[in-house]
């Protein structure tokens, strides 16, 4: 699991905000913020390879 990052840390020239989306759910509104780590090692598609294998694992698994 990757680890957590803090508010301070966002405000680190390693974060580029990418996106922010409102979900609303009843009377409750949530805000995200997407981050972009700068000094990541691997890649969007690796990243949604992964994913996918992971998956792929499990539903041959069940």
């Amino acid at each position: 699991m990757k680890k957590r990052i803090t508010k301070d840390e966002l405000k680190k020239a390693r974060y580029e905000l990418n996106s922010v989306t409102e979900y609303k759910f009843g009377k409750t509104t949530y805000i995200v913020k997407t981050y972009f780590d700068l000094d990541c090692e691997e890649s969007l598609e690796d990243v949604v390879q992964r994913l996918i294998t992971k998956e792929v694992e499990k539903a041959l698994s069940a």
